[in-house]
């Protein structure tokens, strides 16, 4: 995962380079200059591999395992982790699994708890790699989260509990 066909398609595409002015306390190259950076966006190429990296299958749960993530972010306080953090998990376990079937409907739990897993394991190293650019670590500015990985480990242990504490609010 993700086909060839669609590595080529993806590739051929590009992607953008937007004017984004960087967070103050992650920028220390003076004032005068803080105008004229720019970033990549590969969102596009995301956009791409949500929906066509099941080879155009409707049926996948890979948005409703990203949404589920994203509502728990917001519902659980999780900062400094960020709806990116999560899309970038989503993309790496469609990696690790790569079949259709692996995100069917049936398996929306299996990979709600894999991603967990996986975020948790990411957190626990505090290196979690770009998805497009492999020597960038997503997590490098995190301070200290040791209450982000306890709020990640509940989940991981029994996620039914804490999905249910949201909905009864």
């Amino acid at each position: 995962w993700p086909s060839q066909q669609l590595v080529s398609q993806i590739c051929g595409q590009g992607c953008h380079i937007v004017a984004k002015q960087p967070k103050s306390a992650l920028y220390c190259g003076g004032e005068e200059n803080r105008k004229l950076l720019w970033r990549f966006s590969f969102s596009e190429a995301e956009k791409t591999l949500f929906r066509e990296g099941s080879q155009g299958q409707a049926s996948s749960c890979r948005k409703q395992v990203l949404r589920i993530l994203k509502a728990l972010r917001l519902d659980l306080n999780m900062g400094p982790l960020k709806s990116y953090h999560l899309k970038t998990i989503i993309l790496y376990e469609c990696e690790t699994y790569p079949r259709h079937s692996d995100w069917s409907h049936d398996k929306l739990q299996d990979r709600f708890n894999s991603a967990i897993r996986r975020l948790l394991d990411c957190l626990g190293q505090r290196y979690c790699p770009h998805y497009f650019i492999k020597s960038l670590n997503l997590f490098e500015s995190f301070g200290s989260c040791s209450q982000l990985i306890r709020t990640v480990e509940e989940l991981a242990i029994n996620p039914g509990r804490k999905i249910e504490q949201i909905l009864s609010r």
